[in-house]
């Protein structure tokens, strides 16, 4: 732990640099600068979960962990804003006439949700708002922004300074008007601010309405400091300036989002990093394709007139959405990286897929060998519960898909359409229509033929957290 940081900040371009590895959230609690701890061994401590009353407010651990035994999540902002400072006052003092570069990734509002007493200039944050912590961390977030703006102006290098304000994902709770958190392929996931400042050089509350991502910033940041790009780096990567000069500029066509999870599978079913997509999306200026690729059903949403992704429309709009289902296939990883599992194209079962990963568990093999087909799909919806799936228990129609009937006679993985089948029943008159009325508890019971409801009622069970994502 406290041994120094390989192929950090240091090793990677920054002069100087300050990061806790974690964040606020979880171990190691502490920080290190220039890729060495600022703490010794004799100063680490092991940290219950818990409440730790410290000078700037209350502290809060909620992954137990070893760290400094003084660390404290309320003060996480502030010591962020103080190391900017002392940053930007010896580059005045040791490179005044060169341009700097200054990443500051805030704890806010990350959870453990701890504000502190009162910010660097004295203001009270604590309290602000009630009782609610988040609400302080982001009033803390505000007094953040406003104190490195006005930082940079009493320096005289405001206007000469180019300031970026975004998120890396959408919220953990609550989004507004937009479907999905954080961690989703919904909007409520993926959609973030995007603030960009430049002095007097870019036009002052103007917005643009482009397909841009944080990938984007690489390119922009490049094209801004006139550096050269390599053709083999940063591929996806476009740069925003055009279009801020120039609302009429296009950036990009369409874009893609990937929700990966790392999955324990024959190696042919995953990409060279051991992963693989159980989501994708792509959007373009209007409409927006989902492909669960897991439980093989699309679905398309136009974000113009639907922006909350409340109506699916691929079945009224089936041209627009197989053409896109065909380019996201052919652009996406499963046509680049992986030519199985649950990719469409070759779809075989596992071959070394064992039940409960022991060595003598029940294959594909002997699945496929039951003469009921109830019986051989009740199979397939068990949870696999291989060794190191963690913390998915993935079903063993996941491993088994050509047992499972998961793939058409030519051997391909067949995406549906997000509707419920009209004959899956579990008992008289639970149908799909009935798992809809409470789909978190009764998407995964298993129907009369042996197939759970998530498999076969997918309108039902649309959102992720139902089916076992």
């Amino acid at each position: 732990m406290t041994q120094p940081l390989v192929y950090g900040p240091t090793d990677n371009g920054f002069d100087t640099s300050k990061v806790s590895l974690s964040g606020i959230q979880a171990p190691p609690f502490l920080y290190y600068r220039n890729s060495n701890s600022t703490v010794s061994q004799d100063d680490i401590v092991l940290y219950d979960v818990g409440e730790y009353d410290r000078p700037q407010g209350m502290s809060e651990i909620i992954n137990a962990g070893r760290g400094d035994k003084a660390w404290d999540t309320s003060n996480f902002n502030i010591e962020i804003v103080k190391n900017n400072e002392k940053f930007l006052d010896e580059h005045a003092k040791n490179n005044p006439k060169r341009p700097f570069f200054s990443f500051l990734s805030l704890g806010a509002i990350h959870v453990p949700f701890t504000p502190p007493n009162v910010f660097i200039d004295g203001t009270p944050v604590k309290g602000t708002y009630g009782k609610s912590g988040e609400y302080d961390m982001l009033y803390e977030l505000d007094l953040v922004v406003g104190f490195v703006i006005s930082s940079l102006k009493t320096r005289g290098l405001l206007d000469n300074t180019l300031i970026i304000f975004t998120s890396d994902n959408g919220g953990g709770r609550r989004n507004g008007n937009l479907k999905g958190r954080k961690g989703t392929i919904w909007e409520g996931g993926n959609t973030v601010p995007f603030i960009m400042s430049y002095g007097d050089k870019f036009q002052a509350g103007g917005t643009r309405n482009q397909l841009a991502g944080i990938t984007d910033i690489y390119a922009t940041l490049a094209e801004f400091a006139e550096i050269e790009v390599p053709k083999d780096q940063a591929k996806d990567s476009r740069s925003l300036l055009k279009s801020v000069y120039d609302q009429n500029e296009l950036i990009r066509e369409d874009f893609f989002v990937f929700n990966y999870i790392t999955i324990k599978l024959h190696e042919q079913y995953k990409d060279r990093f051991g992963t693989h997509p159980i989501e994708q999306s792509m959007r373009t200026a209007r409409y927006k394709l989902i492909y669960h690729t897991k439980n093989s059903f699309i679905m398309m949403y136009d974000l113009v007139n639907d922006p909350s992704e409340s109506k699916e429309i691929c079945s009224e709009n089936f041209e627009t959405c197989n053409m896109l289902f065909r380019e996201m296939i052919e652009r996406g990883p499963c046509g680049q990286d992986i030519k199985g599992g649950w990719c469409p194209g070759q779809c075989e079962d596992d071959p070394d897929f064992r039940y409960k990963g022991s060595e003598n568990g029940m294959s594909c093999n002997s699945i496929a060998s039951k003469k009921s087909s109830k019986q051989i799909n009740k199979m397939c919806g068990y949870a696999a519960m291989n060794p190191g799936e963690n913390p998915v228990r993935n079903p063993i129609r996941d491993y088994c898909r050509k047992t499972c009937g998961v793939c058409d006679g030519a051997g391909t993985v067949m995406p549906s359409h997000n509707n419920n089948s009209k004959e899956w029943k579990r008992f008289k008159n639970q149908n799909c229509d009935w798992v809809a009325l409470k789909p978190e508890q009764r998407c995964n019971f298993f129907g009369r033929d042996g197939n759970k409801a998530y498999t076969s009622c997918k309108k039902a069970c649309w959102s992720t957290h139902y089916m076992g994502f």
